[in-house]
């Protein structure tokens, strides 16, 4: 069974070996003065993009989730948090 309009794994044990599951990649783009940015794009393979889920109060976090921690997925900063055991109070307000 397939969800209509998605590409989905449904062994969700294996996630996207080119997202992991979070629907982003990772690139890295020359700006104009030659220094380097990191930037995401949608994941090739057609995965739904997810955002992030680190809020503890129930509000949902505007950035995109580019990182997968267990069963979460959550942007660069709520990650550090996450990974330091810490919780966020607002939608990356308190980052």
């Amino acid at each position: 069974m397939a969800l209509v309009g998605s590409i989905r794994n449904l062994q969700d044990d294996n996630p996207c070996r080119v997202c992991d599951g979070t629907g982003w990649v990772l690139y890295r783009s020359e700006t104009k003065d030659g220094e380097f940015e990191e930037a995401y794009r949608l994941c090739p393979q057609g995965h739904a993009p997810r955002y992030c889920m680190g809020s503890s109060n129930g509000d949902l976090c505007p950035r995109p989730a580019t990182v997968r921690r267990g069963l979460g997925y959550y942007c660069k900063e709520h990650s550090a948090v996450t990974r330091d055991g810490g919780e966020v109070d607002g939608p990356c307000g308190a980052i």
